[in-house]
């Protein structure tokens, strides 16, 4: 009776993997019968934001005034980011070229 305690947790988590596994196969065949249907990201998420900012670039509606002084404003915000040690490729700091 000395490795009761050793016995319990060995129980419960054999049972916990039996569930896991269970409901993992029960997700697969489901993905396999289902297509997967992508969502929008919405809220306070980093893919919203990309989204938004994504748009906002790709957007005709919005004067080119108005795009460049937030191009300027995030070409600030990353080179105030590299002051404080957080470095950037060259090709991600490449904006898209207005036309």
């Amino acid at each position: 009776m000395e490795n009761l305690d050793i016995i319990i947790l060995t129980v419960l988590v054999v049972v916990s993997f039996v569930i896991f596994i269970v409901t993992s196969i029960k997700e697969i065949t489901q993905m396999e019968q289902k297509p997967y249907e992508f969502e929008k990201a919405s809220g306070f998420t980093r893919a919203a934001l990309f989204n938004v900012l994504s748009s906002f670039f790709e957007d005709d509606e919005i004067p080119e005034k108005t795009k460049e002084k937030f191009k300027s404003t995030i070409k600030r915000t990353i080179s105030d980011m590299e002051t404080d040690g957080i470095y950037f490729d060259e090709k991600e700091k490449k904006f898209p070229k207005s036309e």
